[in-house]
């Protein structure tokens, strides 16, 4: 009991300990570990559990479907990530009718984008022969299609919906948005349970119940927030205006481009996989990057909170504060790369654990997403760094280039090498260019010394 208190004790000082930033950033990392273990946990539970209910063919076609839906999110022309930082500018200036403001151009232009591309695409889901897109013979084309259509439908409001993280994430209250997911995934999973028993294994069904659940939470937190805490920037027509569109997308194009490469290199992954081998190797992709993502997750937790902080920091001119917590951070990802090592090592053993003997992993594919990831580790704080205080002009070149080039790479090395193929593909395409650029970037803006190219 007194070792207990005692602990509690250092943590509250910890935490409580200096500036008034960095000890909100405390808070909201210790509330996102605890909220992310319970995600992480809920997770890896669901997929044995998915897996003896849908098969790894069916569990490898859900997987490719949503994220082929997922694409549908890199259409908002940035709007999110531009609101983010632009939100978090009016804060720091204590701004409340430009905040509103743009609370209420955000919603109504990506509630139009949005709704427009459903419009769109509907048609072109019903027209499409999924059998083929999906390289599997064993589901009917019409169960295909009412499955890609309810979870694009689901996946489309929740786009509108989640706004509310975004809002929450300039306001630096991270870890409230992060108890979204295990909520929503807590309720997949008890439905899941009750498919196993009295449901017959069905797609359509599975995709209804892993989708829906997260969408609903994040609907009925927008109508919490927006009349409780947020209720001065609820989001309303009258205030929409073109000024607030301009001053969100003038940044928020700029992260756009990122978002195409994004899209490009990391929602194609299962498509490419299923397309050039089969979907049952989506499955065995998707359970190594599963795996050796975890601490990837925990680092980002960490890293989350400091991206407005930043843009707060830097609209204050607190250089300083800037500099000390990229040091703490680059320090905290040599830990997390040992970890990431260790996972390694042990991989088979963490495996059978897992899953048993429903799947076999390649040794080689673990070690191409161990490197992969520690490469991610190091270059995370750099990129945080930059999306924060919104310098993306040179960024952007950088991206074009991925764009190019990651389609023929991947497939190229995927065709030669498998799914590891397509993880060294993105180490050379994605990793290797942002290393360097990114890190010479912060040193040139930090330093105050960067200019033209550099500073934009």
């Amino acid at each position: 009991m007194l070792s207990r208190l005692i602990s509690n004790s250092f943590i509250v000082r910890f935490i409580n300990k200096g500036h008034p930033r960095s000890q909100k950033i405390k808070k909201n990392i210790s509330a996102s570990f605890i909220l992310k273990g319970i995600s992480i946990i809920i997770s890896l539970i669901n997929v044995p559990i998915l897996l003896s209910y849908l098969n790894a063919e069916k569990y490898g076609v859900w997987l490719t479907i949503s994220s082929i839906v997922m694409w549908v999110q890199h259409f908002d022309l940035g709007l999110g990530h531009g609101l983010r930082n632009r939100f978090a500018e009016a804060l720091a200036n204590k701004d409340t009718d430009r905040a509103k403001g743009l609370v209420s151009t955000a919603y109504f232009s990506m509630s139009v984008m949005m709704l427009t591309i459903l419009i769109i695409t509907i048609p072109l889901v019903i027209l499409s022969n999924w059998n083929k897109i999906l390289n599997v013979d064993t589901i009917s084309n019409s169960e295909l299609i009412k499955s890609v259509l309810l979870v694009l439908v689901i996946f489309i409001l929740r786009f509108i919906f989640q706004l509310i993280s975004v809002i929450l994430k300039a306001d630096q209250r991270p870890a409230i948005s992060e108890a979204y997911l295990p909520i929503g995934s807590s309720i997949s999973l008890f439905l899941v349970l009750l498919l196993r028993y009295f449901v017959p294994d069905s797609l359509f069904i599975a995709c209804a119940i892993i989708a829906a659940p997260q969408m609903l939470i994040l609907a009925l937190s927008n109508i919490y927030f927006f009349k409780t805490q947020y209720k001065k920037y609820r989001p309303s027509i009258k205030f929409f205006s073109k000024k607030y569109l301009k001053d969100i997308y003038s940044l928020g194009l700029k992260f756009f481009v990122g978002q195409l490469a994004a899209l490009i290199m990391f929602s194609s992954h299962n498509f490419i996989i299923a397309k050039v081998i089969n979907p049952t190797e989506v499955t065995i992709f998707n359970i190594a990057k599963r795996l050796f993502g975890l601490p990837l997750i925990y680092f980002m937790i960490i890293l989350t909170p400091y991206w407005s902080a930043i843009t707060e920091a830097y609209t204050k001119d607190e250089f300083g504060w800037i500099k000390s917590s990229m040091n703490k951070l680059l320090k905290l990802g040599i830990v997390i790369s040992l970890g990431i090592v260790l996972m390694l090592i042990f991989s088979p053993f963490l495996y059978k654990i897992w899953i048993g003997n429903r799947v076999s992993i390649p040794f080689k594919l673990s070690l191409i997403f161990a490197v992969y990831n520690i490469g991610v580790v190091f270059l995370a704080p750099f990129t945080h760094f930059i999306n924060g205080v919104g310098k993306l002009s040179l960024g952007i070149r950088v991206v074009i280039f991925k764009i190019v080039a990651f389609l023929p790479v991947s497939i190229f090395l995927t065709n030669k090498f498998g799914a590891m193929g397509l993880v060294l593909g993105m180490l050379i395409v994605n990793l290797v260019p942002n290393i360097f650029i990114s890190t010479i970037q912060y040193k040139k803006i930090i330093n105050r010394t960067a200019t033209g190219i550099w500073n934009r």
